[in-house]
């Protein structure tokens, strides 16, 4: 009787161990309290998930003064004061510390685990407009909710803002990204 009851335990207690949700199996919208995320789940394995009241996700960076295209040149124009940049980064890694390691550490099990965060910041402000999150479908994000996802959108546009050079004013929007390991 006593093995029986041990046997019944450690099968509740493994399932829940193991029994995490995907939240991100397919393309598709999620409606919340206040917003709307969408993800799209690409056939490469990634999932892309950003808030759908966004200014520039999908948009073309141009140009202001013609509405001409803009493509980095190669030789790496500057776009963001570069100290600027190493600073505001710090702060990135930061909000995702504090939020990741309070919430959902139990998500990402065993291995380091790639996340990439792109930025879409105001080319006259130099505050983020957009946050997109992408990561593998068999990494451990696909296990947070949006509901952290979002935390993390909202902290980043709180606390970061860049440094925009002359260069960096003459176009729409300025992006970049960055990733984040988790370990």
């Amino acid at each position: 009787m006593r093995t029986l009851f041990l046997t019944i335990v450690l099968l509740f207690v493994a399932n829940s161990l193991f029994s995490q949700t995907n939240y991100y199996t397919e393309t598709k919208t999620f409606y919340e309290d206040g917003y709307t995320y969408q993800v799209d789940r690409c056939e490469s394995g990634f999932i892309y998930l950003y808030n759908k009241n966004n200014k520039w996700i999908n948009k073309d960076q141009t140009y202001k003064s013609t509405g001409e295209y803009f493509e980095m040149p190669d030789y790496g124009l500057e776009l963001l004061d570069n100290k600027s940049y190493r600073a505001m980064r710090n702060v990135f890694y930061n909000v995702l510390e504090e939020i990741l390691s309070k919430t959902e550490n139990n998500s990402i099990i065993n291995e380091e685990q790639i996340c990439f965060i792109s930025f879409y910041i105001d080319s006259e402000t130099g505050k983020v407009d957009d946050v997109r999150f992408s990561f593998h479908r068999t990494s451990g994000y696909v296990n947070i909710p949006i509901s952290v996802f979002r935390e993390i959108e909202l902290k980043i546009k709180e606390r970061l803002t860049f440094v925009v050079t002359e260069e960096g004013k003459k176009i729409n929007y300025i992006y970049c990204f960055d990733k984040y390991i988790f370990n």
